[in-house]
């Protein structure tokens, strides 16, 4: 005897044989899935991407740095160089500016040695003194000398003889404030002697102040004539 089954329930409700279907809903949420994953794939490529190019352009930076610490250590040598430079044009122009004035000097002080007197070392003992901002000196004119101090060292078998050369510096138009620093009885053999230090200021006087100091003089003496 043959049955025959017949099923009246709706056809969602039927039982589904064989494979396994996700329906319309599901497809769509399959195909969304993929779609966000595909996104998320790109977007991460695009930032390794842009990863990749900022390292690079952090290695060129770099590169140009370690260019730009090369290339500012050769400027600050050359800027060096450059100062030393400078410097000793400055003091060989200093020297030759003011060469006629210290032949002037040397003779000077040559002519003011006495007898029994010789000298051992004539030096600067200080840079030259800044020039003063009060106001006296600024209503000076802009051609007074310049001054430095030196030290004067030498011998001389008696103190008069001494005396007499310091006498004869203050007189000088190139010396003023000569202090006598130090004095030492020495012996050369049976000979006795004194060693001396001698501190004073020098002028170093142009040719321009040599003849205002002249003119002066001479107006001096006119004035004191009549």
């Amino acid at each position: 005897m043959t049955m025959i089954e017949i099923n009246l329930l709706p056809k969602q409700y039927k039982k589904r044989r064989g494979g396994f279907s996700l329906g319309k809903n599901g497809t769509y949420a399959v195909i969304a899935v993929a779609g966000i994953l595909l996104m998320v794939g790109a977007i991460t490529l695009y930032q390794i991407h842009q990863i990749n190019e900022i390292k690079g352009q952090m290695e060129i930076a770099r590169a140009r740095t370690t260019q730009l610490q090369k290339d500012i250590q050769l400027v600050d040598a050359l800027i060096d160089i450059k100062t030393k430079i400078t410097e000793r044009m400055e003091a060989v122009e200093e020297l030759d500016r003011h060469r006629s004035a210290w032949v002037r000097i040397l003779e000077d002080i040559s002519r003011n040695v006495p007898d029994f007197v010789w000298l051992s070392n004539f030096g600067e003992a200080a840079p030259p003194s800044p020039p003063t901002t009060d106001t006296t000196a600024a209503t000076q004119p802009a051609t007074l000398p310049r001054i430095t101090q030196v030290n004067v060292e030498g011998f001389t078998f008696t103190l008069n003889a001494l005396a007499s050369f310091m006498i004869k510096m203050m007189r000088s138009d190139y010396f003023d404030d000569v202090d006598l620093l130090h004095t030492e009885q020495i012996a050369f053999g049976k000979q006795k002697a004194y060693n001396f230090q001698l501190s004073c200021n020098v002028h170093y006087l142009s040719d321009e102040e040599l003849e205002r100091l002249a003119a002066q003089e001479t107006a001096a003496s006119n004035g004191s004539i009549n």
